[in-house]
């Protein structure tokens, strides 16, 4: 299929259309239902009881829920083409609208706040409130680090022309790039991200080469306009560090993580003890294409006879269902839905987000799925990941509104573990020698690209972080930073090239989320804890993930994993990922 001919999602399951007058009578009466709330209940929260919280919390539910399915519309439509103003503009006028909505509930969380611990201890434990017992507890934990209600309404305000502008600025910018494409004879043609990126799969070294050249050379272009945007972002988040009260720039992501700082650092400490792996693997993959080193354009360059032939998309999408349906039938049947329901957007247009994302809202929402197809191998891969995060959210809806969202640690967990039903599932087709080796190589990139990356990207961050608080951070200081945690990791394995050293740039979640990489590796390596269980237990495991995956937001990360008996801050848990990778090294190497 051309990129004309793949499928494009239908919003119409939200919304009818930017003229649907439900629509519109939704994102008017956003800021009414949220004054609605505050007549009702402002004042009343601090001597309330059970039920009268459960009244409460369900009311809260209410006025957030709706506007949630139009700010999804908005958001959605916007990601699928930046270029279209009607929906920049919704997208604009509904963030706005929940920004003066959440001002106007701030009360209700103080008033919760005000509540001395033994009532409130109390309450969270009443069984009427045993749907929201997490949400009261980890609201109880932050509750020294909230400002007033009208320092809170200041710094939402505020947050608007701050924050999220310049995320949208960054957003807006980027998927308007377009690129040289790097294949001779073609200079003339100009490629979107996500083709250009494809090609660094190209056979051909040289251009591959180009291809990272010719991206890079469009973000070097604009490194002042994307350097300002990470110092101002840096600045904002180290503001709301200061005035809440936390020590360090990654405390707040750890605490909204509900993560201990040990289990963070262990996670990432064993990780670099581990970086000798990656190492291991480039110098065969070097060995693999008769070079002395790789570039940084080679690292995921294809096999020598690995096929190149494209996949068609209806190919992936057999595949994908074929193996969630080995592991479950409702894995197949929930996945089944997204594309009866034609819930996925799937061609490599101009203005649309690059990479790949789902978006569940809402328990009462259909998620959605956004990528870039573009025939490789690797796309079928990327389409199972985002459908097992589309498991997730759909497995989640039996939780409330409050409670619906993993933390973002377990939000990896279906989706990498998505990905892995697929390796097994093309290893199972493939007969050919060579290329199952080419498959065992690709899931052995996938971890390396979900570990030790994200692992140092967050490594990189945190030093930017710390940089930026220092002065003005300049785009060749961020360019220095990025070379450095790259040799870190590489060792003298990977000879990086110029271009790499503006690859921080084009790196979507250091501007949208602080610290998320490191989300990455804590949810590739619990996922092959996960999976060595599901091989020893066969069919015997599913029940228990799909009880996981239904837990949803509504228990911590260490007591949901508690229950398979594992603990996050013992570092033997997580080499035992790692070993699962030395023993893939092993099988390359036999």
């Amino acid at each position: 299929m051309s990129a004309n001919e793949l499928p494009r999602w239908d919003l119409s399951h939200l919304f009818s259309g930017l003229e649907d007058p439900k629509l519109i009578s939704v994102v008017e009466n956003i800021v009414p239902a949220a004054k609605g709330f505050a007549e009702r209940w402002r004042g009343k929260v601090e001597k309330v009881d059970a039920n009268g919280l459960l009244s409460m919390l369900r009311d809260y539910e209410d006025s957030f829920a709706e506007p949630t399915g139009a700010y999804a519309f908005a958001h959605l439509g916007y990601a699928a083409d930046s270029t279209d103003n009607a929906f920049v503009s919704l997208l604009a006028k509904i963030r706005e609208r929940f920004n003066e909505a959440h001002r106007l509930t701030l009360f209700f969380t103080l008033e919760l706040d005000a509540i001395n611990d033994d009532q409130y201890a109390a309450l969270a434990g009443d069984p009427l409130l045993k749907n929201y017992a997490h949400y009261l507890r980890q609201l109880r934990k932050q509750k020294d680090r909230r400002l007033s209600e009208s320092e809170e309404s200041i710094l939402a305000l505020k947050s608007l022309p701050g924050s999220t502008a310049f995320v949208q600025l960054y957003s807006r910018l980027t998927s308007s790039f377009r690129f040289h494409s790097p294949i001779e004879g073609e200079d003339e043609k100009h490629l979107t991200n996500a083709e250009i990126l494809a090609l660094l799969k190209h056979p051909d070294r040289a251009t591959r080469r180009r291809a990272i050249e010719n991206f890079s050379r469009v973000y070097e272009e604009q490194k002042l306009t994307i350097s300002s945007i990470w110092n101002a972002i840096a600045l904002d988040h180290r503001q709301n560090v200061g005035l809440r009260g936390y020590a360090n720039v990654i405390d707040p992501v750890n605490e909204g993580n509900e993560l201990s700082e040990k289990a963070v650092n262990t996670v990432m400490e064993v990780t670099r003890e581990h970086y000798h792996l990656a190492r291991r693997y480039y110098k065969w993959k070097a060995s693999a294409l008769g070079v002395e080193k790789l570039w940084s354009s080679d690292l995921s360059a294809p096999l020598p006879g690995a096929s190149e032939e494209k996949i068609s998309y209806d190919t992936a999408r057999r595949w994908v269902l074929d193996s969630f349906r080995e592991f479950h039938p409702l894995f197949g049947e929930i996945a089944g839905g997204f594309f009866e329901e034609n819930r996925i957007d799937t061609p490599p247009v101009p203005g649309k987000s690059g990479g790949a994302f789902c978006m569940g809202a809402a328990p009462h929402l259909p998620p959605y799925v956004l990528m870039n197809f573009t025939g490789k191998l690797r796309d079928a891969t990327t389409l199972a990941h985002e459908l097992g995060h589309g498991i997730h959210f759909t497995l989640a809806a039996k939780q409330p509104y409050l409670e619906y969202s993993p933390v973002l640690p377990l939000a990896e967990t279906a989706s990498v573990f998505g990905e892995l039903l697929m390796t097994k599932k093309l290893l199972d087709l493939e007969k050919n020698p060579g290329r199952r080796e080419h498959l065992v190589a690709e899931r052995i990139e996938d971890i390396i690209a979900t570990t030790f990356r994200q692992t140092m990207y967050t490594d990189f961050e945190l030093e930017a972080h710390a940089a930026t608080a220092e002065s003005t951070v300049e785009p060749e200081q961020f360019c220095e930073l990025w070379s450095s945690q790259l040799e870190n990791l590489y060792g003298d394995t990977v000879e990086t090239l110029d271009g790499s050293k503006w690859a921080w740039s084009a790196i979507p979640h250091f501007i949208h989320t602080r610290f998320y990489c490191y989300a990455y590796t804590f949810g590739e390596l619990l996922v092959l804890a996960l999976y060595r269980r599901y091989q020893e237990e066969g069919d015997a495991f599913a029940p228990k993930f799909i009880s996981l995956l239904e837990a949803g937001g509504s228990l911590e990360p260490q007591t949901l994993v508690g229950k398979l008996e594992y603990n996050l801050e013992d570092p033997a848990f997580w080499s035992g990922g790692y070993r699962v990778l030395e023993e893939m090294l092993d099988e390359l190497g036999a």
